[in-house]
């Protein structure tokens, strides 16, 4: 576990190599660094005004950071010479490494690292803004800050595009981390939850190495006040691990990290503005302690598009209680009318002791925030001062008040950027875009009022995978104690006496098939011999093993349940609609194990299935306790074994009992 302080926050800096160093050094210079900078060049005499030496052998002291701009064959070099030195910490800045294919070379630049915390290779390097240090060899939007988030991003461009966001976003940190050869994400945020002026976390990744001190950290980061915001990439469904299951083409890599980032109460955006704006809203004023929340606009279309756009959210627009109504009605003309959201119009626009009154009354109930949506003229030769006013009635209410206030500008680009700074310099969030404003409250709500909840199981890739048939399936199940119908396997020869024994109704499946439905290898509820053997005779004839069962009746829901391996995240607990038409419907919620029965309970209750299984419309209620219990009973045998998935499509749920009808248990050989 890389320790990146001295580099992140160095006192001495060399930068190695020709125009990318020389960049470097610009950029430390203007963003204000005060520490020594130590150019190595061995032709060069200076970059931008600054001495340089011919070689690291040269250097007048050890650097706390360096940032290596030479070409990948010298970088092992240098890196050498920096491990040696004792040196802090060093960006590798070139390509050509594992991303390009060349994964021994790599392996060779971290044997030659040792115990120096490397950035990179292939990393666009970081700037901090609190010590006005950039490592960084280009252009970017970040300025001098005593205080803001830390952002971490697995791509340089990215990252490059985040410091130039015109939001007004504090951005204390911006670290990018290459390849992850040595130093990577939770490296990053371990730093950024030890830094005391460090607000939020933001970061744009792709994976998550280590899982299970990820979770670790994000606890960490959750008893220091310091909530984390993830905008993931690479969900692609290609990443399941394995095509045999229904599952595998449900639950792929997006459904995992959900359920891991939901684990560890890490709130997730699908934009880079989402980002930005949801990390303005924690690093001022930090999360809200609900989703409750009431809209000012002067325009009842404002209203009307506040409340529609807030459908895709949590957020509750909920009415005025009458109390608080006549309060805020004793504020206004006869003419308007008091709603939520509040159309105030404009019969008051301009007097600043009017608004505040009104927006104070307004302020003054049990909702957790309270916006004001603001577009104003964004040009310099436009005169926005009477909408600065509405802005300053609205900062005067919530300093009365002790309320949460947010100003919104619907379209981002009508927020100016003085204004914006004027809105900010009065203590309120200038929120740009309506959307991502909606999104940003709703993730802060979330934050707000989930904490994470342990870590996730251990999980390792399986090797070679073998398919246990239905019929041994069910008889490693029956041994676990999940319930599953009395059957027998047998000869195609002897399915009628079987089927006689158990009694009728019968399911007769044909085995060694993933997929039986598909092959018509399943009959359903057949009632006498004679049916039966028609339903025997109609079936592939290459079948020669068939397992008969007693048909489950009375069932209110069929339920897909799975446990599967989803390395390096953990075992993947899935729960949906289950039957034939499980691809169709999509209805799948997903939690990593350990799973409690109330994580079992929620999961359940998020589908869209959910109100059959409470039972709907006056029809008999499913009898979910049994159904969470085969849950926890199916995770206690399968987590840290020596499965690589069970599946169980469809677990029937009756009122009295849930029993898995069908079963597919993949296995490590």
């Amino acid at each position: 576990m890389p320790d990146l302080s001295r580099l992140l926050n160095p006192r001495s800096i060399a930068v190695i190599g020709g125009a990318p160093a020389a960049r470097v050094v610009e950029q430390c210079q203007k963003l204000g660094y005060t520490g020594r900078i130590w150019p190595v060049h061995p032709t060069k005499k200076e970059m931008h005004g600054v001495t340089c030496f011919p070689s690291l052998a040269d250097l007048p002291g050890v650097p706390d950071a360096a940032f290596v701009a030479v070409n990948r064959h010298l970088t092992l070099d240098a890196i050498s010479q920096l491990s040696a030195m004792g040196a802090g910490g060093a960006v590798c800045y070139a390509s050509g490494f594992a991303e390009s294919g060349d994964i021994e070379l790599q392996s060779e630049l971290v044997r030659r690292a040792g115990e120096l915390p490397i950035l990179g290779p292939n990393c666009y390097g970081y700037i901090n803004a609190l010590d006005g240090i950039a490592l960084w060899p280009d252009e970017h939007g970040c300025l001098p800050v005593k205080n803001g988030v830390g952002i971490i991003s697995q791509s340089g461009n990215v990252g490059i595009n985040l410091t130039m966001q015109q939001r007004g976003l504090n951005m204390a940190y911006m670290v990018t981390v290459g390849n992850q050869a040595g130093g990577g994400v939770e490296d990053a945020l371990q730093s950024f939850i030890d830094d005391d002026r460090v607000t939020a976390i933001g970061m744009f990744i792709e994976a998550v190495r280590e899982p299970i001190r990820f979770a670790q950290l994000a606890q960490l980061a959750y008893n220091k006040g310091k909530r984390i915001v993830a905008l993931q990439t690479g969900k692609s469904e290609a990443g399941a691990l394995i095509a045999a299951s229904h599952t595998a083409s449900l639950a792929g890599n997006r459904q995992a990290y959900a359920a891991l980032f939901e684990r560890c109460a890490v709130a997730t955006v699908e934009t880079p503005t989402e980002l930005i704006e949801t990390l303005k809203m924690l690093d001022n004023g930090g999360v809200l302690s609900g989703y409750r929340l009431a809209s000012l606009s002067c325009s009842g279309g404002e209203a009307s598009l506040i409340a529609d756009m807030s459908e895709f959210t949590n957020l509750k627009f909920e009415p005025f209680p009458a109390e608080q109504t006549a309060r805020i009605e004793a504020t206004l003309t006869e003419l308007v009318h008091v709603a939520n959201p509040f159309d105030y119009h404009t019969f008051m626009w301009g007097d600043k002791p009017a608004m505040t009154a009104t927006f104070s009354e307004t302020m003054r109930g049990d909702h957790d925030a309270t916006l004001l949506l603001l577009d104003a003229p964004p040009r310099e030769d436009q005169d926005s001062s009477s909408w600065l006013v509405a802005a300053e009635a609205f900062a005067a209410a919530a300093q009365t008040t002790g309320r949460r206030a947010i100003c919104v500008a619907t379209m981002s680009e009508n927020f100016s950027e003085s204004m914006r700074n004027s809105i900010m310099s009065l203590g309120l969030n200038a929120a740009q875009g309506l959307r991502e404003t909606l999104v940003a409250l709703d993730r802060a709500a979330w934050l707000g009022t989930h904490a994470p909840i342990g870590l996730p199981a251990p999980v390792t890739a399986p090797g070679d995978t073998a398919l246990v048939d239905e019929a041994d399936s069910k008889s490693m199940l029956a041994s676990w104690g999940v319930p599953v119908p009395q059957g027998a396997r047998c000869s195609r020869n002897s399915v009628v006496s079987e089927s006689q024994r158990i009694g009728f109704p019968i399911t007769l499946k044909g085995l060694g098939l993933a997929h039986k439905s598909e092959a018509g290898a399943v009959a359903v509820g057949l009632r006498d011999a004679e049916q039966l053997t028609a339903a025997l005779n109609a079936m592939p004839s290459e079948i020669t093993e068939f397992l008969v069962e007693q048909t489950v009746t009375g069932i209110v829901a069929e339920v897909l349940v799975s446990i599967r391996r989803s390395a390096p995240l953990g075992w993947l607990i899935t729960v949906g609609a289950g039957g034939v038409l499980t691809e169709i419907w999509k209805d799948t919620q997903c939690v990593l194990a350990p799973a409690t029965a109330q994580d079992i309970h929620s999961a359940l209750q998020k589908l869209r299935i959910a109100p059959i299984l409470n039972g709907y419309r006056g029809k008999p209620a499913a009898n979910i306790d049994s159904l969470v219990r085969a849950i926890l009973t199916l995770q206690q045998h399968v987590v840290k074994s020596n499965l690589a998935e069970v599946e169980l499509n469809p677990v029937l749920v009756t009122t009295t009992s849930s029993v898995a009808v069908d079963a597919l248990i993949i296995k490590e050989k």
